[in-house]
């Protein structure tokens, strides 16, 4: 059960996304009608950005996400501190 808690978000957006195309999206696309093909497609650009925003947000995720916050700060930092070096340009004789 406590599983469940932890990933409820996901769940819900797994079977929402599988909902939303199984039953809008998808007859939209394969309907005779332009404007309901147009406003289908229309979902489907709205409901890929939805799936990766979720996405990015769990892998974010400061709880359980794939990558570790404080630990990507600390590599931010430290590429910020890394001085920048120049190249001295060649020249031809």
């Amino acid at each position: 059960m406590e599983k469940l808690k932890k990933y409820q978000t996901q769940i819900f957006n797994v079977i929402t996304i599988f909902l939303i195309l199984e039953f809008a999206i998808f007859p939209g696309l394969t309907a005779a009608n332009t404007i309901m093909n147009i406003l289908a497609g229309i979902g489907l650009l709205l409901l890929v950005l939805w799936g990766g925003l979720a996405l990015y947000n769990y892998i974010r995720s400061a709880e359980g996400g794939l990558v570790d916050v404080n630990e990507l700060k600390e590599a931010e930092q430290i590429v910020k501190e890394k001085p920048k070096t120049k190249r001295k340009p060649k020249t031809t004789k």
